[in-house]
């Protein structure tokens, strides 16, 4: 399911939503939602607590609630709550859905596949996301076996 080509394609949205952010800044969902920000990415942080995030950016408490422009999901989320969220941005006419590893199941991946999005699922997003620090390095590895997507 992952290619080289889904994994740009999701790369090259505009409006890129993030389910799982979290305002502590030591969780992995509010470190990619930094990250992909200073890279340039503009990122609609997700979480059912809503509020604000650093910078005074609102943070949408359901996929529902997001504006139409954004047709593209990053999914930080137990695999319990994933497998919902994805329902519900394919109802809302997402295009594009990226879960990140450990947070979906071998289930919810072959059912996406059964969709009409572009799905990219298991990856992590900071390898490929013009990547530096560990995530270059790791990346690095993955090509030097052979192991990055095609």
């Amino acid at each position: 399911m992952n290619t080289k080509a889904s994994i740009d394609s999701f790369l090259s949205q505009e409006h890129i939503a993030l389910a799982g952010y979290s305002r502590d800044t030591k969780k992995f969902g509010h470190v990619v939602y930094k990250t992909l920000k200073e890279k340039g990415y503009t990122i609609y942080p997700v979480n059912p607590a809503g509020g604000r995030a650093p910078g005074g950016e609102t943070i949408y408490t359901a996929i529902e609630a997001l504006p139409a422009e954004v047709k593209a999901l990053l999914v930080f989320t137990k695999p319990e709550v994933t497998a919902g969220l994805v329902e519900k941005a394919i109802a809302k006419g997402f295009e594009h859905i990226w879960i990140q590893q450990m947070s979906g199941s071998k289930q919810l991946y072959e059912a996406l596949a059964q969709q009409d999005v572009n799905a990219v699922c298991g990856s992590c997003i900071l390898l490929h996301a013009q990547p530096t620090g560990i995530h270059k390095f790791h990346r690095w590895l993955l090509g030097l076996v052979g192991k990055l997507p095609r």
